[in-house]
């Protein structure tokens, strides 16, 4: 677990990346030269980014003939929100001695998985303003 989810940070820790992952959620499959494009950088520096993310396994390939179409592989976002909530919530990240005592060790996951959801959301609404 722990190698794999270094894996998927490592591929995200790059913005470019992000991008390219945000671009394929909204918009579905693409080739490398559309994604290039709507992304403002080389085929080939897109290329070198999609095998990166394709070896974390958050994108998939399918090759048609010519065109070979890169799409977000929804189960590896899923995995990747498990991995970081488990990273996250530990007992020493509560707000308060009194908040611990009291919630229940699954209240407080849930809490920790909704906060991380909406911290993501804010992140990928910042991301298509900047698109």
């Amino acid at each position: 677990m722990a190698h794999e989810a270094s894996e998927i940070f490592k591929a995200l820790s790059v913005p470019s990346r992000i991008h390219i992952l945000s671009l394929l959620k909204a918009h579905g499959p693409m080739p490398v030269k559309d994604i290039a494009e709507a992304v403002g950088m080389t085929s080939p520096a897109i290329s070198q980014h999609l095998k990166i993310l394709k070896s974390a396994g958050l994108v998939d390939a399918q090759r048609q003939g010519y065109w070979v179409p890169y799409a977000v592989n929804v189960e590896a976002l899923h995995n990747c929100c498990g991995h970081l909530i488990q990273v996250c919530a530990c007992p020493s990240c509560h707000d308060s001695d009194d908040v611990q005592h009291e919630e229940t060790q699954t209240e407080q996951l849930l809490h920790k998985r909704e906060m991380l959801l909406a911290e993501l959301q804010r992140i990928e609404n910042e991301l298509e303003t900047l698109r």
